[in-house]
């Protein structure tokens, strides 16, 4: 009898089995859209140098926090990086991993030589490694305080430009909100960009294009920028008189910039004396040298 259910119940299931197979239940559809969503949202594997971006992210947002949370502002470098389109944890970044190779450099190169047979002190790499540690990890600030400089020395010259281009469309008969975008769209480069995007956001946000200038200047440390701000915050109501601060201080940042070329100009005319005068020098030695010998010879 119970041998006679086990194998009845056994062909049961089994029909079921069969049927299922040829005639399959009705696929639920929320769960069908689910299995697509879930495939069609699929990232792949992490390459190796998505880690290591990663990595070199964690890092500079770990190192951030700490300068933080101990005070430690970095407000001039903060200014450069801001001018140079750089964040403070990419900079960070690359000041410890320079550090670090400075400092295993002299390691691994004096393995290399004993294992090419030559000893050397192991004091020598510690200390060659200490020196070389210090200066990769100031050589970013070195990079990144020059680039900063001649972005600034760009900007001068664009904001020259154009404050010439927003005097001549004033005096076109254009009004101060029409002819400040205007004259940022003529320009070219980043300077100009740079210009346009802040007369924008200035737009947006509901507030004069001079405090934005002036807060443009506070953030990339530009004192032209700042001191054109408050100075026309002052007169903005007045177009005549908008025209004229503005064609005085092109004029003005012409005659600085003429003045600073000319500086440049003298330099270079020293560094070319001052060269002429080695090279004479140098030559001098040259032909004295051979009677210089025979003379201590003797």
């Amino acid at each position: 009898m119970t041998l006679a259910i086990v194998c009845g119940a056994g062909i049961g299931i089994a029909l079921l089995l069969f049927g299922l197979a040829l005639v399959p239940p009705r696929t639920d559809l929320a769960a069908a859209v689910g299995r697509w969503e879930s495939q069609r949202q699929y990232k792949p594997a992490p390459t190796a140098a998505d880690t290591a971006a990663d990595l070199q992210a964690r890092l500079g947002t770990y190192l951030t926090r700490e300068l933080r949370q101990r005070g430690i502002s970095m407000t001039k470098i903060r200014t450069d990086l801001e001018l140079v389109d750089k964040t403070l944890e990419e900079h960070l970044t690359r000041k410890v991993l320079l550090a670090g190779f400075g400092l295993v450099l002299p390691s691994l190169t004096i393995t290399a030589l004993a294992v090419a047979g030559v000893a050397v002190p192991w004091s020598v790499p510690v200390l060659v490694g200490l020196v070389l540690a210090a200066l990769f990890f100031v050589m970013p600030d070195l990079s990144v305080a020059q680039e900063a400089a001649k972005r600034r020395d760009d900007l001068r010259r664009a904001l020259s430009c154009y404050l010439d281009l927003v005097s001549m469309s004033l005096a076109g008969g254009r009004g101060v909100p029409e002819a400040l975008p205007t004259a940022a769209q003529i320009g070219q480069g980043w300077a100009f960009e740079l210009l346009a995007e802040t007369i924008s956001r200035a737009r947006y946000a509901g507030v004069t294009p001079w405090e934005a200038f002036a807060a443009l200047g506070e953030r990339v440390d530009l004192p032209e920028l700042r001191d054109l701000g408050g100075a026309l915050t002052l007169v903005a109501d007045d177009g005549a008189k908008v025209r004229q601060s503005l064609t005085a201080r092109a004029a003005t940042q012409r005659r600085r910039q003429l003045a600073e070329a000319e500086s440049d100009a003298e330099k270079g005319d020293q560094s070319i004396g001052i060269a002429q005068v080695i090279l004479a020098v140098g030559f001098l030695l040259f032909l004295s040298y051979p009677a210089v010998i025979n003379v201590l010879v003797l």
